[in-house]
């Protein structure tokens, strides 16, 4: 009898392991070949929070705020100095106001754009990552200080988060893949 619960327990324990075995196998399965495939699965925004399908104009128009930054603490501190603000009108103007532009490694805050500019949908102007806010015709309310802030003749894009409506915007910061950026939210 004892011999028989003894067998019985190295039996479930045998099991036990095939079983764990099993499931590590399964999750290798599954998140290595995603990790390998460059799909950024815990990088931010998420592959999911982009979005795939063009919003309508209307539940983009209006002003939108800082959220979130997600910056080196230095960069944070020059991005609060001033309160980055970007209104889209539903006549596809846009006003600017104090928003920061880096350098293209994203390690220095060159100038803020204020000024106005118009505003279409674009799923190319940002290489694939969704649909986006394409800027151009910008006018800046004062002469640049800057060369490298001269966009009177640019088209440039910032990302539209989220599925449906209320939009989220996010400006990436240096290099995509550093996950540094800023997120701007609508205000009500």
């Amino acid at each position: 009898m004892l011999r028989q619960v003894s067998q019985n327990r190295l039996r479930r324990r045998d099991a036990l392991r095939v079983a764990m075995k099993h499931r590590v196998a399964i999750t290798l399965l599954f998140c290595v070949p995603l990790l390998g495939c460059g799909v950024p699965i815990f990088s931010y925004p998420a592959f999911w929070d982009y979005s795939k399908v063009k919003p309508k104009d209307n539940d983009l128009v209006g002003s939108y705020r800082v959220l979130k930054l997600r910056l080196p603490s230095e960069l944070k501190q020059g991005v609060k100095e001033k309160e980055p603000r970007i209104t889209l009108n539903a006549d596809h103007t846009v006003v600017l106001t104090d928003l920061p532009e880096f350098d293209g490694f994203g390690q220095k805050l060159e100038c803020r754009l204020s000024g106005s500019a118009t505003w279409g949908l674009d799923d190319k102007v940002n290489d694939g990552w969704g649909w986006s806010v394409a800027f151009q015709n910008y006018h800046s309310t004062s002469k640049p200080t800057n060369s490298k802030c001269n966009y009177d003749n640019s088209i440039w894009g910032i990302l539209i988060l989220s599925r449906h409506a209320p939009y989220r915007l996010y400006d990436i910061v240096g290099d995509p893949d550093s996950d540094t950026g800023i997120e701007y939210t609508r205000v009500p």
